[in-house]
């Protein structure tokens, strides 16, 4: 156990990663590759994984639970911009352009999570850049989705305002 009563990572099997989203492109080979590279952990409630503003280094996978992701007004109201469940991810960007978090995640309930560091991703790009492209694009249809998901709310706020 951790210090924060979370249990220590675990290693990912072959497959729980195949099932995945993001590694559903990789070959066995492959996936045994990434499984070496990132770990599972457990995370009770009312987890605090990321705070908006502070750099980003982890990527995470729900395996189970949920996530919201949380952005402070600035009266300091928060609101929850979305609640992430099984097989979602959360942080990608910071793998991607190592800005800081633009918004707050925390566990809604107990959940376990694959987790990916920035480090270890870029071991990947530098030792094994067919798997790195392989992970990028499974984000890049990841972040795809969300695109066209946000433009559809934007269209529909769009239509209430103008009434």
């Amino acid at each position: 156990m951790t210090r924060d009563g979370d249990h220590m990572p675990d290693q990912p099997d072959y497959n729980r990663l195949s099932s995945l989203t993001i590694f559903r492109e990789l070959d066995k080979n492959e996936l045994e590759i990434v499984c070496k590279h990132v770990f599972e952990q457990s995370v009770k409630k009312d987890n605090v994984l990321f705070v908006e503003g502070m750099p980003g280094e982890l990527l995470y996978v729900i395996i189970s639970g949920c996530v919201e992701i949380i952005k402070e007004t600035k009266n300091n109201e928060k609101i929850i911009l979305a609640t992430m469940g099984v097989n979602d991810i959360v942080g990608e960007m910071s793998l991607i352009d190592s800005e800081p978090r633009s918004a707050t995640g925390r566990t809604s309930e107990d959940s376990r999570l694959l987790v990916m560091t920035k480090k270890s991703f870029d071991k990947i790009i530098q030792s094994d850049p067919r798997i790195a492209a392989k992970i990028l694009m499974g984000l890049l249809k990841i972040i795809s989705r969300r695109l066209r998901t946000t433009d559809k709310k934007i269209e529909e706020i769009k239509k209430i305002v103008k009434k």
